[in-house]
């Protein structure tokens, strides 16, 4: 695979032409050279045929099926060799200066190992749709300044880790701690690897400057074909409490310390009782949580392993999950 510049942008995609045409057209029209991978998890629109005629001059990898985002994204860095990596959704459309604000990170922040995006609402460009993820001792996992202002979070500052929407990786950071769980397949894969990064010493940092315009949840199969927003309000679905609930399962069980109990037992119930009230994906949430809990042992291995490597006290990663 031929390789443009330093870095190569990864992106994964499944049946969303529309919007994965408007994403590359975006990185077309990029300050600063890159390569782009996307990387298609078996689509059956006509996604193939349109990134092998209006956008030859991108690498295209088609798989035989879904194999989910983790597994995408990891063949894709697999199949590149550049120094640093980025990940990008379909359902984002790049400002002209991401790239060139990612590539000037890495010289200018060397003691950081990834960079979150500044992700804006798509429709509502006046609202954050992310400054970095967040993950506190309730275990609910959250976009830091979601649905606020676009002043809020102007400056660089360490953040407990990336969305895998739109980031930017140090190649070496992938050999040291391992790519992205394929047992999360989709949804939280990428807290799981900030929490992984952020245990054995490798920080992330959120960048103002590097923005990206983001759909909520465009790529979901359950999302309704639209796609319009009428404000910056979170996307549920059967598809996403699911997969979002077994996972949180994994996390807790694989990162949270002991004395979080009581507010992960308030986290959980809170949870339940939105869904058993507003959210409307009651079922769906029970679902998950079985399957979470199905996970367990998985999730104690790992947890046992990353004891072996990890540098990071209690104390201190409860610090890092005040981030938000």
């Amino acid at each position: 695979m031929s390789q443009k510049g330093e870095l190569t942008i990864i992106i994964p995609t499944w049946n969303r032409r529309k919007l994965l045409q408007r994403c590359l057209t975006s990185l077309a029209q990029q300050t600063a050279p890159c390569s782009v991978l996307v990387v298609d998890n078996g689509s059956v629109d006509s996604t193939q045929q349109m990134c092998q005629t209006e956008f030859s001059q991108f690498s295209y990898l088609r798989l035989d099926g879904n194999l989910g985002f983790a597994k995408a994204v990891n063949l894709g860095i697999r199949q590149t060799q550049t120094e640093y990596v980025a990940l990008l959704n379909n359902d984002t459309e790049a400002d002209s200066d991401w790239v060139r604000s990612g590539l000037d990170a890495f010289e200018r922040y060397p003691d950081y190992w990834f960079f979150a995006s500044r992700m804006v609402n798509f429709f509502q460009r006046e609202y954050l749709d992310s400054a970095g993820d967040c993950y506190g001792r309730s275990g609910l996992p959250l976009k830091r300044g979601f649905a606020q202002t676009i002043e809020k979070y102007p400056d660089p500052e360490p953040v407990l880790g990336a969305s895998a929407g739109a980031a930017f990786y140090r190649r070496s950071l992938f050999k040291r701690i391992g790519l992205f769980d394929e047992g999360f397949s989709i949804y939280l894969e990428d807290i799981d690897f900030s929490l992984r990064a952020q245990l054995q010493g490798f920080g992330c940092l959120y960048l103002p400057d590097a923005v990206v315009f983001h759909v909520e949840a465009a790529s979901d199969v359950d999302r309704p074909p639209d796609l319009f927003s009428s404000g910056p309000r979170p996307f549920y679905s059967k598809n996403r409490v699911f997969w979002i609930t077994r996972n949180r399962w994994q996390l807790m069980i694989t990162y949270q310390p002991f004395r979080n109990l009581p507010w992960l037992l308030y986290g959980w119930s809170k949870s339940f009782m939105f869904h058993l009230f507003k959210g409307g994906f009651t079922v769906s949430f029970l679902k998950g949580l079985l399957a979470g809990m199905t996970l367990s042992f998985r999730a104690i291995r790992k947890r046992l392993k990353l004891k072996q490597s990890r540098t990071l006290s209690n104390r201190e990663l409860c610090q890092i999950m005040t981030r938000c």
